[in-house]
């Protein structure tokens, strides 16, 4: 007996609405935590690093379980993860492109991780219950997915810089002040070089695909994981990085990037 009904509702309704990505090209997700500030007010000043560690963890939960990623960027409240679909001939894409299904699982997955990660370290008076928004879009050409990172990674000094700012003056005291002023502010007036502030603070962290020995009895096999990357350099400067860690590949193309802001 077949079910009328049914096809007609996924037929006529259901699958008017269902977008496609294109295959063979990057896929970028996007996940981002909702009303964060309700997690960070009380947290640890200018930049809180268990919330950096839990983010962390999150994101790898979500890199083994999406189909084909190849590495994630994590800065702020966000992390960026990279999709491809094309390393083999066979391979096939997550959800087959179904943008509904990646977006919708993606956000779910990240958004346990993090609660799971959070469960552990938070004091039992505090309720926060975390949830997290994912977008997803293609981008075709290699150089402009490269200049989605330093895009983000852009982003994430300016934040860091306003973030480190804020921690040590009022709103009114930084209303029209710059990047760069604030950097001066610092330096001048609390004696705070923003240089000296870690890594991952100033520029965000990459997860990424390593290969480790793992040693058996007499037999040492190779197997692979993912890590964090704490020390990433400035993309602009570092342009291998993309290719050697990120597994971007440049195709031989030539560069077109953004310049980098100053003390990043």
């Amino acid at each position: 007996m077949t079910d009328a009904l049914g096809q007609r509702m996924k037929a006529q309704y259901e699958d008017r609405t269902r977008f496609m990505l294109p295959r063979r090209t990057y896929t970028i997700i996007r996940v981002d935590g909702k009303a964060f500030h309700t997690y960070t007010r009380g947290r640890e000043k200018p930049f809180d690093y268990e919330l950096m560690d839990q983010m962390d963890a999150a994101a790898a939960v979500l890199c083994k379980e999406a189909m084909g990623c190849r590495c994630a960027y994590g800065q702020s409240d966000e992390y960026s993860f990279l999709l491809t679909d094309f390393a083999t001939i066979t391979t096939e894409s997550w959800f087959d492109g179904n943008v509904q299904k990646i977006a919708s699982v993606a956000a779910s997955i990240f958004t346990a991780a993090f609660a799971e990660e959070l469960s552990g370290a938070m004091e039992t008076s505090r309720v926060y219950s975390p949830a997290f928004d994912a977008r997803v879009f293609t981008i075709p050409d290699p150089v402009e997915v490269q200049n989605y990172f330093i895009w983000r990674q852009q982003d994430a000094t300016r934040n860091a810089i306003q973030m480190a700012g804020c921690a040590h003056f009022s709103p009114n005291q930084l209303h029209g002040v710059s990047t760069s002023q604030i950097q001066e502010k610092l330096f001048q007036e609390k004696h705070i070089n923003f240089n000296d502030y870690s890594v991952r603070a100033k520029r965000g962290r990459v997860i990424f695909k390593e290969k480790y020995a793992l040693e058996s009895g007499a037999e040492a096999a190779t197997r692979t994981r993912w890590s964090v990357d704490n020390e990433m350099p400035i993309l602009t400067q570092d342009r291998d990085y993309f290719q050697r860690v990120m597994r971007i590949p440049d195709l031989q193309r030539v560069f077109a990037v953004e310049e980098e802001p100053a003390n990043a």
